[in-house]
Formats: structure tokens, C-alpha cells, sequence
């Protein structure tokens, strides 16, 4: 066994918007460490960076890319209508031969910013909600009865739709859909929170994250994931908020920061020393080791000891394709903060030349430190040499490393038959009790090294 250090996580501030960052100062001026904002609250006119920080909203990243868009200018005189201002507002009351028919709301600077309309009831049906480029982002259909919203599109600058909420009559969510881009739906889901979590599962599946946040509502939401989740790591930075049973919360913190020194010691005198708890100073300059150090101590450090790999079956796919699958058994502990965080793939290993290839390995089964694995393997790129191709399963998990060949204890699983490939001949073999591939040089390669020698 080796251990290695896996990839470093980036710094990721999640907040319900922007508004929070500001307020609790975390930015990467203060952080001085590359770090993403992650927000949850429709901002149509929310800024795509915040200082040296990407922002990553969630509705913004269902909408997808756009193209810059051109301003859209909406008058307030409308051919056809009369209207009524409000004294001293920016509204403004649309009639049409008498009948009310719209009510328009304009920012302070001028830019339409909602439409209501009305029926021949003078009931609200409709709502239209406008960027700050005259683009419409929002469409509301609304209950007669209780004027509130039935159903809710969120739109792109093109019109599509990209994400739509139905709500029950006491205004909680009933179903939502999210479409692609070409309107083909990508997934339904049935309340805001798993909406949230469908987000901020696609997010950190992209990119390795240590999400810090400040408010506890999130904190909940984001330690749900954190176990299932083999790339997300969790912190908490104390602010004005505070988490509640702080004693047995620690255990699911991969990082705890506190901002006053008299703070850290009340902490551990609560909890006991910890290494996932950081006083980290107010002070800029000062943070980034103390960030440093954060990050140098994610992921934590597991106690396993050993890797066994017992061959199940084994089956030639194609000529060059060899399906394996196997039992796999850790010895040592696991904690709970490293649960979930394995990462699993077969590699092939050309003993002559020492050329490899990886490929993935598909985990069926778990069941506390056994898992079933399996996955297809493909020959060809490490046929170079005469040699013996060796057949390993690797780990990474947190910072421990295991390359273990697969072990065979029934030589009945092992098929007998040759394969022939670009002029090779390969054997699957037993080899001190372990399986490998044999190559040997087929008719054609010998008979091409003879002409080629006569020249």
C-alpha cells in the first residue's frame, strides 16, 4: 500500500444570494484562495462574478448559456390605451375603453420591470416579470380565487422555457420540470428541496468542492449530500448564525471556522480537539494560511489498511474486450466523514514496456467495506510488447492508494480459450494465483518480421 494526496477541493461560499456574501464579507479579496459563489434565490439581474469570483446560481445554470442580448426599450405611452400614474411611483394603470386591463411597475431608473393583467373581472390572470435588459424572465398564471400563483415559468431571453413550478392552493410546491434547451424534459421533481438538492448534486459531480456556508438552513441541506456524495466536503463558517448541538454536528464537518480566538477555545472546550476546527481571523492578510491550511487537511485521513480482490467471473467480450467482475474487501475503518468518498477503476499494465490504461470500475453492491465491482477492459492499447499484461483494481480513497491484482481461488472461472488481435495471440491465464493475460506472437506478425527481415 502507497498513499497519495487526491485532487485538491475548490472553495465553494454557498449562500440563498448574493446579498448573504456581502453581508458576511466572504469574498476572495478577504479568502485570498480561488473560490466559487453558489446561490440559490432567482436573481435575473444577479451579476455572473463577484469580485475574483465566479457565481453560480441555480436558476442560471438550469437557463444554460444565452447569447449578450440587445435592450429592449418598453415606452410608457401605448397606442390604443389610456393610463393613470401614481403619484410619486413608477406604476402605472393601463385602461382600454374604459376596462382595466394591466397594471405596469418601472424601476427607479426607468426599466419595466412586471406586467399584470387583468380580465373583464378585473382578476389578475397573469403576470409578466422583466430583466433589466426589457427581456421578459418570469410568467405567472394565477388562481382567480386566491390571486396567488398556480404556475410559474422561468424563461429564457428567447421566450423558451426552461424550468416550470405548479403550486397547490396553500402556495407550496407541487411539481417541478426542468427543461433542456431544445424543451425535452431533463427531470421532474416535486418540492423546492429537492430541487435543491438535484442543483447542487450535478454541481459538485463537476467540480470537487468544499462548500462553506454560513447559514444553517443551507448547512442542512448541503450535510444531506455530503455522506452520499463522493466529491463534496462540508465546512461552516460561524457568523450570526449559530448551529445548534455544535457537539454532534462537529463529526459532520469536514471544516468548522470560527472568527474569534475566545470563540475557538469555547468550541473546543465544548467539543473536545478537533482537527476540523479553524480560527481563521477577520484580518485579509491574514487568512490565507489559515485557508491553506484548511484545504491541506481536506480530505480527512482514513485507517484502512489492506485491498483484496477475489475474481468472480471473467468473460471475453470481443476479441479485445475482457469483462471482469470481482469481490472486493477493505480491513481497517472507515469514518463517517469518509464514507462514500472511493473512487474505483481497473487499470492494464504491460510488464515489458510498462505501458498502462485505466478504466472504469462499476460499483453494484456495498455493504460496509465489501463491494461487488466490475467493468469492461480493453487490450488493445497495451498490446506493444511480448510481455505479460497484468490485471490490477486501484482505489483512491481519501488519501489512501491500493493497486491490487485480482486474486483467482477457482480455476474454473478463468476461460481457456485464445484470442487472436493484431496479430498477437492472447491467453487468459493463472498465474501465482493471481490473473493475467499471456501474448504471444500470432502467424501473420511472424510471418510479416520474416518478410520484413528478407528486405
Amino acid at each position: 500500500m502507497m498513499t497519495i494526496k487526491v485532487s485538491t477541493p475548490k472553495l465553494a461560499y454557498v449562500c440563498s444570494g448574493l446579498h448573504a456574501a456581502k453581508k458576511f464579507n466572504i469574498n476572495t479579496i478577504d479568502w485570498n484562495y480561488p473560490m466559487d459563489i453558489v446561490t440559490f434565490n432567482h436573481d435575473p439581474n444577479g451579476p455572473s462574478s463577484f469580485k475574483d469570483a465566479a457565481v453560480i446560481n441555480m436558476y442560471s445554470y438550469f437557463k444554460g448559456p444565452e447569447p449578450q442580448k440587445v435592450k429592449i426599450e418598453h415606452p410608457i405611452d401605448q397606442e390604443g390605451f389610456t393610463y393613470i400614474k401614481e403619484p410619486n411611483k413608477p406604476i402605472y394603470r393601463y385602461y382600454d375603453n374604459g376596462r382595466y386591463i394591466k397594471y405596469q411597475r418601472f424601476t427607479a431608473s426607468g426599466e419595466l420591470a412586471v406586467i399584470d393583467y387583468f380580465n373583464e373581472n378585473r382578476q389578475r390572470f397573469k403576470r409578466e416579470e422583466y430583466d433589466s435588459s426589457g427581456y421578459v424572465h418570469s410568467l405567472m398564471y394565477m388562481d382567480l380565487e386566491t390571486n396567488k400563483p398556480k404556475q410559474h415559468l422561468y424563461l429564457r431571453a428567447d421566450g423558451t422555457c426552461y424550468m416550470t413550478k405548479w403550486y397547490k392552493n396553500d402556495g407550496t410546491t407541487e411539481k417541478i420540470v426542468i427543461f433542456d434547451e431544445k424543451e425535452n424534459i431533463v427531470s421532474v421533481l416535486y418540492s423546492e428541496n429537492e430541487l435543491s438538492h438535484y442543483f447542487l448534486d450535478r454541481l459538485i459531480n463537476e467540480t470537487e468542492y468544499l462548500c462553506l456556508t454560513s447559514e444553517v438552513d443551507i448547512y442542512t441541506t448541503l450535510k444531506s449530500l455530503s455522506v452520499a456524495d463522493s466529491s463534496m466536503y462540508l465546512g461552516f463558517i460561524e457568523t450570526n448564525e449559530m448551529l445548534d448541538n455544535l457537539e454532534k454536528e462537529i463529526g459532520h464537518l469536514d471544516a468548522f471556522v470560527v472568527p474569534s480566538l475566545k470563540r475557538y477555545h469555547d468550541t473546543v472546550e465544548k467539543t473536545g480537539p478537533r482537527t476540523n476546527i479553524y480560527y481563521v481571523p477577520e484580518e485579509p492578510f491574514t487568512r490565507k494560511r489559515f485557508v491553506d491550511k484548511i484545504i491541506g487537511q481536506v480530505p480527512f485521513n482514513n485507517k484502512l489498511k489492506d485491498m483484496d480482490v477475489e475474481l468472480l467471473t471473467a468473460e471475453w467480450q470481443s476479441k479485445s474486450d475482457l469483462y471482469l467482475s470481482a469481490k472486493v474487501e477493505f480491513k481497517g475503518g472507515v469514518p463517517a466523514h469518509s464514507v462514500g468518498r472511493h473512487k474505483m477503476y481497473w487499470k492494464l499494465k504491460n510488464k515489458k514496456s510498462g505501458t498502462e490504461s485505466t478504466f472504469n470500475a462499476n460499483v453494484s453492491s456495498e455493504k460496509d467495506l465489501m463491494f461487488t465491482v466490475s467493468g469492461t477492459l480493453g487490450v488493445q492499447p497495451v498490446l506493444d510488447r511480448l510481455s505479460t499484461i497484468e490485471l490490477y483494481l486501484c482505489s483512491e480513497w481519501d488519501n489512501s492508494f491500493f493497486a491490487s491484482s485480482v486474486r483467482v481461488t477457482d480455476l474454473k472461472e478463468v476461460p481457456l480459450s485464445e484470442q487472436s488481435i493484431s496479430g498477437w495471440q492472447l491467453t487468459l491465464t493463472e498465474e501465482n494465483n493471481h490473473l493475467c493475460i499471456h501474448t504471444a506472437e500470432g502467424f501473420r506478425r511472424k510471418l510479416m518480421k520474416r518478410l520484413f527481415a528478407k528486405k
